[in-house]
């Protein structure tokens, strides 16, 4: 079953890489789908996210509390918030986000529509970033609720919108 289409998005920010997105969203809205974008790893990632917000805005057809917007950093969670989609923080030990700049975020910015994700795709990776982070998170004094928040409650709220989400 098909929970949504993803992870699409952008690494170089090019016009053939955005005629892609479109096209990718344009799948995701006929087929009423969740969407997962990846914003580009280590070039500029702040004009590629507002690229990435500005194609997802030109679709009326997409909701923005259904689009997750992955690998987001401090220069961009606040656009991406503020556009009403979620947010992933992807805890990386030397690129992207590190655990604690992750809770910095949520301390900043809130937990709503906020949770944090861990890959093994390239470069040195950490696959137990998220237990690690809430173990950081507990000894930064932050209560239970909140990490269960972060960690389970908002991916599954997110998940919950397709019908297909079984838990």
């Amino acid at each position: 079953n098909v929970l949504g289409i993803g992870e699409i998005g952008l690494n170089k920010n090019s016009r053939n890489e955005v005629k892609v997105l479109e096209m990718h969203v344009n799948l995701a809205a006929s087929h009423d789908q969740l969407i997962l974008v990846h914003t580009p790893h280590l070039e500029d990632k702040h004009k590629g996210t507002r690229l990435i917000l500005d194609v997802i805005k030109n679709d009326s057809r997409i909701k923005p509390e259904r689009v997750m917007i992955d690998h987001v950093e401090e220069h961009t969670i606040g656009m991406v918030l503020d556009a009403g989609h979620w947010g992933g923080m992807t805890l990386y030990p030397e690129s992207k986000c590190s655990p604690a700049r992750a809770i910095d975020m949520i301390e900043r910015f809130g937990s709503d529509r906020l949770w944090w994700d861990a890959a093994c795709d390239w470069g040195p990776s950490v696959p137990l970033a998220v237990p690690r982070t809430a173990v950081e998170m507990r000894r930064r004094g932050h209560e239970e609720a909140l990490i269960e928040k972060v960690i389970f409650e908002n991916p599954k709220a997110f998940l919950s919108q397709s019908e297909r989400f079984l838990l």
